[in-house]
């Protein structure tokens, strides 16, 4: 094969070239409404050439290809994550990890740790922290992190990533008093007596602090992010839908070029890059079929988490907390309307009911959606509460609707916590779905956990592993919706379901075997499923 920058012979280093591989005596749920099953399939050239029973597969001649006796176990087409933030991924693996932890005590002494290793003046960066566990945001000050790494600068993310925790070496690094306003869209949030920063920035604010921190060298980079494809592909991810700046995108394409991307990337940039974008005449779906253009990536509202996602009605407790207008109504439009008159879809983080209303009018203003391969294809992020009124704008304005079905289980305390009787209508997955919107389901990786097979089961469920109960059991999928949610919805979100998505003849030969039928059982065994292989265009890239 030929190097794609030099014109001389490379070897591929993944897998084998043009590895023919065949796969019989299995369960195959194809995701083709037309012939559902099969028992195999044969793929040739990266593409699949044959999907059936076993006579017919085997009649193209077993010596010419890897044969692969399934022995009744179950293949679906390459599962694709909707809605992931892979470069923060891989760093989360050089960070201090506080995910999970639910004492305060504990968290001060895993940050204290971590800080230990380090030189005077060199960086702390972690995440995963979640104000909700105490209740009390209080507690996180500048003056407690001075405390424990008073020389170094702290910088730590909460779980949403909309919230950034620092002391105040980074305060002072970052130009940060009691006489710095708010930015658009941001809160520095101030002691209400002395009027000087607490250490909490609040959305926009954090971009004070976050672009002051050293990047990592290019090789440490490179390194994560083979680790983080690894876990993708164990998890059995052939592809991605990821939300990043050029960064992320310059690293998945030196790794395409290497002949090391083990992911079909749609990448999405951030408002910032759109007019280089246009000015380079780039429209949504231009690429190939490892690394493609999806579109602009936009901010309505914040998150729950943080009580800063954009409501009708105030959060339950406060009577003037309505959250935080990150882009207003006007500016979100104008931007659509740009992106939409280039050719470029939009996707719109909306998670409050009135960000969700405010993102589905920004699309219906912006320039109308032709029909046929012209339609762009707008989306909405997240969309965990929905004023009742705006459930059939979905279908009517053509939107998708982008979400990550392990928010739900995940967020069901601070949700009834904030959003109370409200909650009746949040999450609801179904209610999209029976109303025609298509779904794509993704993680949000890393705010969230990778693993598709965690987000099936909490689409289907409604709950976590172990829990009795189900929250809202009516808004419940079928694990056939969810598993489309995960392949053919996150597919035509790309513009790429003539190539993928399924499992029919003349499409990639992007594979998943599960230990177990996922379909036909019990959903609770899908959390102990396991992913035996997963292949991208015929290479296995993973085996356990």
């Amino acid at each position: 094969m030929k190097d794609r920058r030099t014109g001389g012979e490379v070897k591929i280093r993944l897998g084998v070239v043009n590895d023919n591989l065949m796969l019989l005596n299995g369960k195959i749920y194809t995701m083709d409404p037309q012939h559902p099953k099969a028992e195999a399939v044969a793929i040739r050239d990266h593409k699949i050439i044959a999907v059936g029973k076993n006579t017919d597969v085997e009649n193209l001649g077993r010596a010419n290809f890897r044969v692969i006796n399934l022995e009744g176990k179950t293949v679906i087409p390459g599962l694709i994550d909707g809605h992931t933030h892979f470069l923060s991924l891989a760093y989360r693996l050089n960070k201090a990890n506080l995910e999970g932890i639910s004492s305060f005590e504990k968290l001060l002494s895993v940050i204290a740790d971590f800080c230990r290793d380090l030189t005077p003046k060199e960086w702390v960066v972690g995440d995963g922290w979640d104000k909700n566990i105490w209740g009390d945001e209080s507690i996180f000050t500048r003056e407690t992190l001075d405390k424990i790494c008073p020389q170094n600068p702290v910088a730590l993310q909460s779980k949403d990533h909309h919230v950034l925790w620092v002391n105040s070496l980074v305060l002072q690094f970052a130009g940060v008093d009691e006489n710095t306003d708010d930015p658009s869209g941001g809160k520095i949030v101030k002691d209400p007596l002395t009027g000087k920063p607490t250490g909490i920035l609040k959305e926009n604010a954090i971009g004070l602090v976050w672009d002051k921190i050293p990047s990592l060298s290019a090789q440490v980079c490179r390194e994560l992010f083979r680790k983080a494809l690894k876990m993708a592909n164990s998890f059995g991810l052939t592809g991605i839908h990821n939300f990043e700046d050029q960064e992320a995108f310059r690293l998945f394409q030196g790794l395409w070029l290497d002949e090391n991307l083990t992911l079909r990337v749609s990448h999405w940039i951030a408002d910032g890059d759109l007019d280089s974008v246009i000015c380079l005449g780039i429209g949504s779906s231009f690429g190939n079929e490892y690394l493609r253009f999806g579109g602009v990536k936009l901010y309505c509202d914040g998150t729950l988490g943080s009580q800063t996602a954009l409501m009708f009605e105030p959060y339950e407790g406060s009577s003037d907390n309505f959250g935080i207008e990150v882009t207003s109504l006007e500016e979100l439009t104008e931007i659509t309307k740009k992106a939409s008159y280039a050719g470029i879809s939009v996707s719109i983080h909306a998670i409050g009911d009135k960000g969700v209303h405010n993102a589905l009018s920004a699309i219906e203003s912006s320039v109308p959606n032709t029909e046929g391969k012209n339609r762009l294809r707008h989306r909405i992020e997240h969309i965990q509460l929905l004023h009742p009124s705006d459930i059939e704008r979905f279908k009517k304005l053509n939107v998708i609707s982008s979400v990550q079905p392990v928010h739900a289980p995940a967020d069901r305390p601070i949700a009834e916590k904030y959003w109370g009787k409200r909650c009746h209508s949040a999450y609801a997955y179904k209610t999209l779905s029976t109303h025609g919107a298509l779904l794509v389901f993704g993680s949000d990786a890393p705010i969230e956990s990778l693993d598709p097979l965690k987000g099936i089961y909490a689409a289907v469920m409604r709950k976590k592993p172990g829990e009795k109960e189900s929250w809202n059991p009516g808004e419940r999928l079928s694990v056939a919706k969810a598993v489309h949610a995960f392949t053919q919805g996150a597919s035509f979100a790309s513009y790429e379901e003539n190539i993928k998505g399924s499992i029919q003849a003349g499409k990639l030969g992007d594979l998943v075997i599960l230990s177990q039928d996922i379909f036909e059982t019990d959903p609770e065994i899908i959390p102990d499923t396991k992913v035996e292989y997963t292949i991208l265009g015929g290479r296995i890239v993973y085996q356990r």
